[in-house]
């Protein structure tokens, strides 16, 4: 028997036309979305940046409570460092950063105990921190001191005076106030002399400040409107050791966010400043522990002003 195949119906499906339509729309959520998701992200991620300089912040003010004066650098031997003891290598001269002494604070208890054979000898013959019993403790990297919109590697060995060794970096700088780091050398402005291998510079941490430590009842400006850490980038700033005094602070003679383009992370009388991968600025901890993201559009004079600890200006953060 023959049957006919009038009644059988076509098979359905999408024609050629409606999957490319159904593709474009897909596409355009797709397009439509993206910019929100990555919004959200980086919004996740300037939470997280905030937070951590909370802790930054919470650590530094716990050290005051316990030691009665803020943490301080202890770079390496410089004749003007200080002009009252003879220029010769000097035991307490290991490098130790300020961010060493915090690591209690921040409950890094065995780390900062890894450290201590560091915190003796002088660091330009290899001791100090330099010592090769250190080096373990050199390269341990610290989220906490990481702004998780920098996808920068946590360990580098093109770090300034680390050269070839490696070691953690960090995002986070002491505030050194707004000197002219290089002087004359530096296309910034700021305040002169250049202060960082003095005995004293008008913020709050810089290259030699255990010569004269920081006490909270010198900060005549407030302690609410006085900067005392910052972010940073180690591609833009080769100073950027983590553990180093050599490579925990910066200067605000730089506008915020200078960024040249190519990097130019040798350069340090030019880019030993501030800035951050946030859109339209950087996060600053003042020195009463609350954090602030600060618009890279800020008054140059304000910004400055608000980085020295007595410099006598009225200044106060924008709202």
């Amino acid at each position: 028997m023959l049957f006919s195949n009038r009644n059988k119906r076509p098979k359905s499906g999408f024609t050629l036309v409606e999957l490319l339509v159904v593709i474009t729309i897909i596409a355009i959520l797709i397009a439509l979305l993206l910019p929100a998701v990555q919004a959200a992200r980086e919004a996740a991620r300037r939470m997280q940046c905030t937070n951590n300089l909370k802790q930054i912040g919470l650590a530094i003010l716990a050290y005051e409570q316990a030691f009665g004066m803020l943490p301080s650098g202890t770079a390496y031997d410089d004749p003007v460092a200080d002009p009252y003891k003879p220029d010769a290598p000097n035991e307490g001269e290991t490098g130790k950063g300020w961010t060493i002494s915090v690591l209690p604070y921040l409950e890094q208890q065995a780390l900062f105990d890894q450290f201590a054979p560091g915190f003796e000898g002088y660091f330009l013959q290899g001791l100090g921190i330099k010592r090769s019993d250190c080096r373990m403790a050199m390269k341990t990297p610290l989220s906490v001191f990481r702004c998780p919109s920098d996808s920068y590697p946590p360990t580098s060995t093109k770090m300034y005076q680390w050269e070839n060794i490696e070691v953690a970096v960090t995002n986070y700088k002491g505030v050194l106030g707004d000197s002219r780091i290089g002087g004359t050398s530096s296309v910034h402005q700021g305040s002169m002399p250049d202060c960082h291998k003095t005995r004293n510079c008008p913020g709050i941490f810089w290259r030699h400040s255990y010569l004269n430590p920081v006490y909270l009842r010198q900060i005549t400006d407030g302690t609410s409107s006085t900067f005392m850490v910052g972010e940073d980038l180690p591609e833009q700033n080769y100073h950027s050791t983590l553990y180093y005094a050599n490579g925990e602070y910066a200067s605000c003679h730089a506008p915020l966010n200078y960024m040249p383009n190519p990097p130019t992370p040798l350069l340090w009388w030019n880019v030993m400043s501030f800035r951050s991968y946030h859109a339209g600025g950087a996060h600053f901890c003042c020195v009463d522990g609350s954090v602030h993201f600060v618009s890279e559009q800020i008054n140059y004079d304000l910004y400055r002003a608000l980085s020295t600890k007595a410099g006598g200006e009225i200044a106060q953060l924008p709202e």
